[in-house]
């Protein structure tokens, strides 16, 4: 399994992300490596299809394939 967060720098919610997801990993999935990938241009954000920060991906899926619109990079 591969699981992703991705976020802006600054994100006030990427941290509180990256740390359930790493909650969860630790319960469901012991010893899995959660990847914690920084966007912080629009390349970059182009290069993820990057929706808004913060996004978690597992195996390449979004979690929340909807955010809520007016959410992105800035």
């Amino acid at each position: 399994m591969k699981l992703q967060v991705l976020m802006s720098p600054g994100c006030g919610h990427g941290q509180r992300a990256l740390a359930l997801v790493e909650e969860i990993a630790r319960e469901r999935a012991p010893g899995q490596v959660v990847e914690v990938i920084t966007v912080a241009t629009l390349a970059d954000a182009a290069r993820w299809s990057f929706p808004g920060s913060p996004t978690i991906r597992v195996d390449g899926q979004d979690v929340d394939p909807d955010p809520p619109v007016g959410v992105g990079l800035g």
